[in-house]
């Protein structure tokens, strides 16, 4: 009997590579996790493409401040924003817009305060606030030296906030979100 377990050991250890090659054969490895690649740069002239559903723009905490958001073809979208007890332009009462984007293809949210108007998201203060930004390799950039633009879903967060506080809320603060999808052409 011990002369059959020693030869059954024996005709084990020599199957030992053989047994480590199947395993290898039939186990799976391990696929890296995938990541989003760089925003590739898109045709000149072709804007990313934006699809959302921004708020008709009424703050509904506030009776005095209104505001609302428009689309601004080139350079994503803009605020229009006024306190209605000092007047009716655009910027009347206004101290500033925020504007806070975070989403997929951004490690910190992208942050910008416009206290001129027109009020961009992108910052800038020409009337229809110009073209969106573009880096040296001419892919679109969130703002001037920002990250470059992939596609994705992004969060925006609007907060107007006015000179005095408004009469009904006590606040000085109006703000909505709402939520977008970039793709680049």
């Amino acid at each position: 009997m011990l002369v059959w377990l020693i030869a059954v050991l024996l005709l084990l250890a020599a199957c030992q590579p053989a047994a480590t090659e199947e395993v290898a054969r039939i186990v799976p490895t391990v696929a890296p996790r995938l990541t989003r690649a760089a925003a590739p740069t898109t045709a000149a002239g072709r804007l990313p493409v934006v699809e959302n559903d921004a708020p008709a723009g009424i703050c509904e905490t506030t009776v005095d401040v209104l505001s609302r958001v428009d689309r601004a073809p080139a350079s994503l979208f803009r605020a229009l924003a006024y306190d209605n007890r000092v007047g009716t332009n655009d910027g009347d009462g206004i101290r500033l817009v925020r504007f806070t984007i975070s989403g997929e293809g951004l490690a910190y949210p992208y942050v910008t305060e416009e206290s001129q108007t027109p009020y961009c998201a992108l910052g800038g203060n020409e009337p229809d606030c110009g073209q969106w930004t573009q880096d040296a390799s001419g892919r679109y950039t969130w703002g001037e030296g920002g990250t470059a633009v992939t596609p994705g879903r992004y969060d925006v967060f609007v907060e107007v906030i006015s000179v005095y506080p408004d009469s009904f809320s006590e606040s000085d603060t109006c703000s909505w979100s709402f939520s977008m999808e970039i793709d680049l052409q």
